[in-house]
């Protein structure tokens, strides 16, 4: 009986004791982003398009949009999603969303945007060009502030503006 409790007493302690190399400064994570967005076509907004936010290629949340088109996602610090939008007779258009922040940054932000979606009557899009985010949101530690990859936006459209010449 005896070695049986000294057996317990020692697992126990062993459950108590840090594992060496063990990486304790885990970051906590906390709401860093809301983001919203309106999904166009031709200066008019679509209802009944699917919108998908995605974390690690799996959907996290997903609804279609009323008459109004609009959406909105709270996001946490420390991730990246894509935001997937389809809607029948236009191509996808997919966004992607990193919310790494500075480690001494905990501030709540907002982010509002529009989403124009292409027809899929254009014959001048290249649909290879749907497989690939049309934006790149990230935090600017200079501005403080969430924002596009202005970079990364304009080589996009500059491929969407060689396939219609």
């Amino acid at each position: 009986m005896k070695a049986i409790l000294s057996f317990m007493f020692l697992a126990l302690m062993a459950m108590n004791i840090p594992t060496f190399g063990q990486d304790t400064s885990a970051v906590e994570l906390y709401e860093a982003l809301e983001i919203k967005g309106e999904i166009t076509f031709e200066d008019e907004t679509l209802e009944g398009a699917f919108v998908e936010l995605y974390e690690n290629n799996d959907v996290v949340d997903a609804f279609e949009t009323k008459k109004n088109g609009k959406f909105k996602f709270t996001l946490y610090n420390e991730h990246i999603y894509t935001i997937q939008i389809t809607k029948k007779g236009y191509y996808t258009k997919r966004i992607s969303v990193s919310t790494k922040l500075p480690a001494d940054y905990e501030d709540f932000q907002k982010f509002e945007f529009n989403v124009g979606l292409v027809s899929k009557d254009e014959a001048d899009y290249d649909p290879y060009l749907s497989e690939y985010p049309s934006a790149l949101i990230s935090f600017d530690k200079k501005k403080k502030e969430f924002t596009y990859d202005k970079n990364y936006t304009k080589t996009y459209f500059d491929d969407v503006v060689r396939e219609e010449e």
